[in-house]
C-alpha cells in the first residue's frame, strides 16, 4: 500500500525541483523573481495596488519601519499578497 504513494510523491517533488526560477526586470525599474513555477513571486519597486481577488496584508501597517520599501511577495499564484507600501 505504501509503495503506491511513493511514485506520485517522487513525481511531485521532482516536478517542483525542476520548475526552477525566473527573474525579469519590470517597467518600474524593479525586479520580479518567480520560484516554484510561480507559486512564490517576489517583486521590488512595485507600488501598484494588489489585485482585488487576493487576500492582502500591508506589512508597513503591521510592522512599520519608517519609509516603505515597495516589496511585494505573492504566494500560491496570487492567492495571498504581502506588500510593504
Amino acid at each position: 500500500m505504501k509503495s503506491r504513494h511513493v511514485l506520485p510523491a517522487a513525481l511531485l517533488v521532482s516536478a517542483l525541483l525542476a520548475s526552477g526560477c525566473a527573474t525579469r526586470n519590470t517597467a518600474s525599474g524593479g525586479r520580479q523573481t518567480s520560484l516554484l513555477g510561480g507559486a512564490v513571486t517576489v517583486e521590488s519597486n512595485s507600488f501598484e495596488p494588489p489585485a482585488s481577488a487576493t487576500a492582502n496584508a500591508d506589512l508597513s501597517k503591521i510592522a512599520s519601519r519608517g519609509n516603505p520599501s515597495g516589496k511585494k511577495t505573492t504566494l500560491l499564484w496570487g492567492l495571498i499578497t504581502l506588500h510593504d507600501y
